[in-house]
């Protein structure tokens, strides 16, 4: 690479971590203002500018993870995966020109060519950008005026976010050109070919091993946020349940060409194996636990989990500043100040079980009356509904929202109001409005739940007979957490005797209501365990409430929008312009 080249590459570099620590992230180690500068001699001289450099690094973890939303800051937009599944919807759905839209209507013709749509380019570019900076800076850290544990420490991150963001490419696009440790001339690029799927797996195994390794068991104080041990086998654990799971094992939607690019040819059961045993490891190392507190009020642990800015719980998160409302500000109802961004459909409301964890019986009298009422916990910190309440003044008293057709500000079919009759509240401080600051906590990649529920499925997949008492150990203790009753029969509404098929479904499900609204986590599901096609043609819908003259209620279920998918989306394409600029090398997914 030329100096000229060099110049260029670390004057953005550090730009970017300039804007990063005053915008985007947590306080302590990315308050490091790097400098502008034109000069590598001169970063590299310079501790502030090299803690500036480092800090660049984690700059596009949340734009990049929730979903390609190109230079917007990710404060301002709420644009999460999983509006792109059974889940949630987008406020302002129609404009398919932005991912998750486009994703749902399996509309891509934005751009000319499917594979020339935006935001496949985007995803793919700034993953790309904040692996070449990681391997900047592994390149030439050693020469910084840092003490040697200081430089190590920091490679150390360095090489954990590099694989982090290798292993999101991995699950979006399938195979990828793995770099290694080479530092690419963007405007001179190398023509590499994609590396084959398990070539990919193999090579993040070995650096997530390493850097588990190496990172330490915690960090705190100016640090916290920073990855650990558990933090790198968390995202190990997540890489092999990927490759363990059916799209890639033996699922191989490819053919000729691609086919090694996007999975394996066979099936192997070990694959689950690996899932087992690092998830135990992780949950071996004593630094993590599910947040428990039911005695506050039934499930309190789990709303602790996903709003606490440091908790047990948080295995790999995004932090953001003290100084922004964020989610909030993207979440909440307008007459909360919020921007009721993506929105929770009927659908995932009806996921959640009663409060005694049997499934809703949508014939019964008292579901048909109040369909809200004994409900499992987690429903009422995840979602919003008629009547639910959060406060309207800062520091008032909690008063209702009201979504019923055409009610003022949050009402279904009023301008600004909801589309769903919901919104969503999950990992939003509860004593605060949209616009008023917290503590800064972010959202969480992995939770300590995550990898409980990973473990549950690898073992069923394994042998769920032999494993039996081991699974529900896992399904009894986190129902316990979410605050559910346990019953006499102590199984907190696990159904007994599940052969696997079913309780494969039931882990499912339950990851979809413990994870929803959470980076993506049913995005990733549906995709990794080929249920993406089961919603091809399936409608979703709203809770429609409609106030009578004597102030009662009425409601009914009212389909708004249906899903299209074909099976070329379990793999985003291979961006159009990546494949002009290869003159071959690169080869496109499959149907694309």
């Amino acid at each position: 690479m030329s100096n000229t080249m060099k110049k260029i590459i670390i004057f953005f570099l550090c730009a970017c971590s300039f804007i990063v620590a005053c915008t985007e992230t947590s306080e302590g180690f990315l308050e490091s203002k790097g400098k502008e500068t034109d000069d590598l001699e001169s970063v590299l001289s310079d501790s502030t500018k090299v803690m500036g450099f480092h800090a660049a690094l984690f700059w596009q973890l949340g734009r990049v993870t929730m979903s390609p939303h190109g230079v917007a800051s990710v404060l301002q937009n709420y644009k999460d995966y999983e509006a792109g599944t059974d889940n949630s919807r987008y406020s302002g759905y129609f404009r398919v020109t932005e991912f998750t839209p486009a994703y749902t209507k399996g509309d891509f013709s934005q751009g000319g060519t499917n594979a020339g749509f935006t935001d496949f380019q985007r995803g793919w570019q700034e993953a790309y950008q904040t692996i070449y900076r990681c391997n900047s800076f592994l390149q030439n850290y050693k020469k910084a005026p840092l003490t040697e544990a200081t430089k190590e420490k920091l490679a150390n991150e360095a090489r954990f976010i590099r694989a982090f963001f290798y292993f999101h490419l991995l699950r979006q696009y399938g195979a990828v050109p793995l770099l290694y440790d080479e530092v690419i001339d963007p405007f001179n690029p190398s023509f590499l070919e994609r590396s084959t799927f398990e070539e990919c797996v193999n090579y993040l195994a070995q650096e997530l091993r390493a850097a588990a390794d190496a990172l330490p068991l915690e960090q705190m104080g100016a640090d916290y946020g920073r990855p650990t041990k558990a933090s790198a086998l968390g995202v190990l654990t997540e890489l092999y349940a990927l490759a363990a799971s059916p799209l890639y094992n033996g699922g191989n939607i490819g053919s000729g060409d691609n086919r090694l690019l996007v999975g394996y040819d066979n099936y192997d059961v070990n694959r689950w194996e690996n899932v087992r045993i690092t998830a135990q490891e992780l949950m071996g190392l004593g630094t993590h636990e599910l947040v428990k507190d039911n005695k506050t009020r039934p499930g309190n642990g789990f709303y602790l989990a996903t709003t606490k800015r440091v908790n047990t719980e948080r295995v790999w998160f995004w932090v953001t500043v003290s100084t922004t409302g964020y989610p909030a500000s993207a979440l909440l109802p307008k007459s909360r100040n919020g921007g009721r961004q993506i929105q929770p459909y009927h659908e995932l409301v009806e996921a959640f079980p009663m409060k005694d964890g049997t499934p809703i019986d949508k014939n019964s009298a008292e579901y048909k009356e109040n369909p809200y009422q004994n409900r499992d916990p987690r429903l009422g910190y995840t979602i919003i509904y008629n009547e639910a309440e959060w406060i309207k003044t800062k520091g008032g008293e909690l008063e209702k929202v009201y979504t019923y057709k055409d009610a003022t500000q949050d009402g279904y079919g009023t301008s600004g109001g909801t589309e769903t009759g919901y919104y969503f509240r999950k990992c939003c401080n509860e004593d605060l409005m949209a616009n008023e600051y917290g503590e800064g906590t972010g959202l969480s990649f992995i939770r300590y739940a995550d990898i409980m529920l990973l473990y549950a499925e690898a073992l069923t997949e394994l042998n769920v007979d032999r494993n039996r008492d081991e699974i529900e150990k896992q399904l009894f203790e986190l129902r316990d957490r979410a605050g559910i009753e346990p019953g006499d029969d102590k199984r907190y509404g696990v159904p007994a005797n599940m052969n696997k098929d079913e309780m494969i479904d039931f882990i499912i499900n339950e990851r979809r209501i413990e994870f929803a609204n959470e980076c993506g986590n049913r995005f990733w599901d549906l995709k990794r365990r080929k249920l993406y096609e089961k919603l091809d043609g399936v409608w979703t819908s709203a809770a429609v409430w409609e106030k009578t003259n004597d102030g009662s209620y009425t409601w009914s279920v009212m389909p708004i929008e249906q899903h299209f998918f074909s099976q070329k989306m379990y793999f985003s394409a291979i961006p159009q312009r990546e494949i002009n600029a290869s003159h071959g090398k690169l080869i496109q997914n499959p149907g694309w």
